[in-house]
């Protein structure tokens, strides 16, 4: 059991809703990477899922946003040293407009890794050098931006920054994991400092708005640990904040992993879902307040893990791609696969190595898992029961085989009945 404080708190929420069927940040509207009432066949034995348009991308991992029929990506150039936002048509794919800014050096793993979050007024970009920057929809126009590392005494993590932004009413919560600062929260419309919270650690996960105990509260995973060496155990801490001023509410350590990207994902009755990759494993836990204190107690920790990506829950049920370093390998690809987990911790189904998925991403469309698999792009449509694997349809995208990893670990975007995906060559936007 592991004892936390919290405070009373209260929280002003996002002031832009958005248009029903955008997809407008990072894991969508809801923040779940879910969709309800979208009405699609997944049965594509007559009529397969068509490539609508499709555009050049330098490499990367970052994913796509939509809002209003326009689709939002930061791209980078890496021999130019220089990020942009590029905006298309979601219609026909034609470019509307760009506009970037330098960013000097060179990443491991190169490119964008974040999605951007759009507004009606402004989007919101985080680059892998921490540039933090507000463009303009109408203008086209950088309306400003703050460099993390040089403003706020940030500190580069290993991989590069990898947050996205999280708009809570006025204000964009960012993340420069400095030695004094952790997480820092701007005034969208300035950039202006609001508020900033102690040090957390070290990252690659972004901040969560989640309401747990009826209160919205931003919750961030993070470690001490600052390589991705999987012989050393570190701890991950749950970090909760007050969405106003930024207060620390509470706080939890886990021995989950050395390296946090997937955001915990809430479980009715004031659960979390932690998991992560390096052998980390996932872990559920209840949150229990009682006379202002708040404990967390583990109710169930598995081995297995996922390693980039949020995983789903639908039915009571969990649904993860288990993919990660330590299953790359053809020898230990058996030990993967997407997992089918119920709320006692038991493992309903695997699918191991048949398929194996890579390190893909999963979107719920209704009852149905849509799932790019990271090392081919090919994309597959599996009902979401916990009865057993059943896939229902398959299509290849990229043609590109999959006797390597071609590392298609982007999150993907679904608007308008299109999917939105990418490789490190380009960006497909796919009719369904």
């Amino acid at each position: 059991m592991l004892s936390l404080l919290l405070a009373p708190f209260a929280a002003q929420l996002a002031s832009s809703a958005p248009r029903s069927g955008d997809w407008p940040c990072y894991h969508g509207p809801n923040g779940d990477n879910c969709v309800a009432g979208a009405g699609l066949a997944f049965d594509w034995t007559a009529r397969k899922p068509e490539v609508a348009w499709k555009a050049a991308l330098g490499p990367g991992f970052g994913g796509a946003a939509v809002a209003g029929g326009e689709v939002f990506l930061l791209d980078r150039d890496a021999e130019l040293e220089m990020d942009a936002l590029r905006v298309f048509s979601l219609a026909n794919g034609e470019e509307l407009w760009s506009a970037g800014y330098e960013a000097k050096g060179r990443l491991q793993f190169d490119g964008s890794r974040s999605v951007p979050t759009v507004l009606d007024d402004l989007v919101y970009t985080v680059g892998g050098f921490g540039l933090v920057t507000a463009f303009d929809r109408k203008t086209h126009e950088i309306a400003w931006s703050v460099d993390l590392q040089e403003a706020f005494g940030g500190e580069l993590p290993m991989f590069g920054y990898s947050g996205s932004p999280l708009v809570v009413g006025d204000r964009v919560i960012v993340t420069p994991l400095g030695e004094d600062i952790g997480l820092l929260a701007l005034d969208r419309k300035t950039g202006a400092e609001a508020w900033f919270t102690e040090t957390v650690g070290y990252s690659h996960s972004s901040p969560a708005l989640l309401t747990l105990f009826g209160e919205p509260q931003i919750v961030f995973l993070s470690t001490t640990y600052q390589t991705s060496g999987q012989d050393e155990a570190a701890p991950t801490t749950i970090w909760s904040f007050d969405p106003d001023d930024g207060h620390l509410l509470w706080r939890a350590e886990t021995p989950l992993t050395r390296l946090p990207v997937p955001p915990p994902v809430p479980i009715p009755g004031d659960r979390l879902f932690v998991t992560g990759g390096y052998r980390g494993g996932s872990t559920l836990l209840q949150l229990v307040k009682k006379d202002g204190k708040v404990t967390a107690e583990t109710v169930f920790h598995i081995e297995r893990g996922a390693q980039i990506h949020r995983p789903l829950f639908f039915g009571d049920h969990l649904y993860l791609l288990v993919n990660e370093n330590w299953t790359d390998t053809r020898n230990r690809r058996a030990e993967g696969g997407l997992l089918c987990l119920s709320l006692d911790g038991k493992e309903r189904w695997r699918t191991g190595d048949a398929p194996y998925f890579g390190r893909g991403c999963a979107l719920l469309v209704d009852d149905h898992l849509l799932i790019q698999d990271g090392m081919s792009g090919v994309l597959r449509a599996v009902r979401a029961t916990p009865e057993g694997y059943k896939p229902v349809g398959e299509v290849d995208l990229f043609g590109v085989g999959d006797r390597t990893d071609h590392q298609m670990w982007a999150p993907m975007a679904f608007a308008g009945g299109k999917l939105l995906l990418r490789s490190q060559e380009e960006l497909l936007c796919v009719r369904l």
